[in-house]
């Protein structure tokens, strides 16, 4: 067992965050002799989640663990309906248990990194050391990071709104060829909004398999009964009828532009979604973890601090004005993402939500939605700020 304070880094929990930081550190010679810590509850991680993401088709740094993958995607509601190419991007996904087992093996094959299965009660920064309590043991190193999400740090504030991008999802396998194994359903708002932003989500794994996703961008979380009950409506309004359920998931991802990084200190940086690395518009992670990762490996140093590391862009603000409008208007969503995809390429709009238009081609999406609802929400969130 490590003596205390004899650890470079220890993180707190070993999801996508950690995982890739950890990855990441590995492909760099200054990070071999560093004692890494990663501590987690739960020793039966497998297929928890399913990470999706756009990328350039050609990039193959995660196509060892990509499960499938898409050239087209579709929109549907009530006053929209497109299929389009997104090439030169793939829209792709991760079965999570691919990826937890190449990490794993490669924490087994580095002698400097220790995964226990512990669950982390506190932690404590004394001086320059950092002191991690669990219910079996203490540690203690010089920097700790905690990707462990608390509600409570952004619902117990009212500056900033907080919603859920919360969903259920059924992998189904049907008699019949029912899927286009080459086309993504990216949102389907067909479905009754009922007050909220509620679409589904359908990713085809072959022609008699796929995965159907209800989900919601809203406040409250549903009993699960009502997922289900939404999910059997719409196979059979799309006449699939003849179906077995394969395995099911269930998620609730933060929607918030509360500023994570205050709870940031010289020696203690939060990551992931702990951290607001989840793009707060749509509940996108893991390609922003995967960006947030590198810039911490390159950001790293034996007397870094932490609290210099979080910088805000113009797309943060972007973000909390859309999440302003869809919570004080929950039910336009529908709306909102209809005239998006109407007026602009979708190969932009993915652009977009990823951070990389300019600032000319952010213009030309702004003008897509109605002027009046966001200016007012402007108007009142610099208002809010002035007291």
């Amino acid at each position: 067992m490590k003596n205390k304070a004899d650890y470079d880094y220890i993180f707190a929990g070993a999801g996508a965050s950690t995982l890739q930081i950890v990855k990441q550190m590995q492909q760099h010679e200054r990070f071999k002799n560093k004692s890494i810590l990663i501590l987690e509850e739960d020793s039966n991680k497998t297929n928890d989640r399913t990470w999706c993401f756009w990328e350039e088709k050609s990039k193959d740094y995660w196509q060892p663990f990509v499960r499938c993958q898409w050239d087209n995607i579709t929109f549907s509601s009530n006053t929209a309906a497109l299929q389009e190419s997104i090439l030169p991007y793939a829209y792709k996904m991760i079965r999570s248990n691919a990826f937890y087992s190449h990490v794993h093996e490669l924490v087994r094959k580095n002698k400097n990194i220790d995964l226990k299965f512990e669950k982390v009660k506190s932690f404590e920064t004394k001086g320059e050391v950092v002191h991690v309590s669990t219910a079996k043991n203490s540690y203690a190193s010089t920097y700790y990071f905690n990707s462990v999400f608390d509600w409570n740090t952004a619902q117990q504030q009212s500056k900033f709104p907080v919603l859920q991008q919360h969903f259920v999802g059924w992998f189904i396998k049907t008699k019949e060829d029912c899927f286009d194994p080459n086309t993504a359903t990216f949102m389907d708002f067909s479905v009754a909004q009922k007050g909220n932003t509620r679409f589904m989500y359908v990713l085809p794994l072959s022609n008699n398999e796929a995965l159907i996703e209800y989900t919601l961008f809203s406040k409250n979380l549903l009993n699960y009964a009502e997922y289900e009950r939404e999910i059997r409506q719409y196979l059979t309004h799309k006449n699939i009828r003849n179906y077995s359920i394969t395995e099911t998931e269930q998620g609730s991802i933060p929607m918030t532009c509360y500023p994570f990084s205050k709870q940031n200190s010289k020696r203690v940086l939060h990551i992931g979604s702990a951290g607001g690395w989840t793009k707060a518009s749509t509940g996108f992670t893991f390609k922003f973890i995967e960006r947030k990762a590198t810039e911490l490996v390159a950001f790293l140093s034996d007397e870094c601090d932490m609290r210099l590391f979080e910088k805000r862009n113009r797309f943060w603000w972007y973000d909390l004005l859309f999440l302003d409008v869809l919570a004080q208007h929950n039910q336009k969503g529908s709306f909102l993402f209809s005239r998006m995809f109407q007026r602009n390429n979708p190969k932009t709009i993915l652009r977009f939500l990823d951070e990389k238009t300019t600032f000319s081609e952010e213009v030309r999406i702004m003008q897509s939605f109605p002027v009046g609802i966001f200016v007012w929400q402007l108007v009142r969130r610099l208002m809010r700020s002035l007291h």
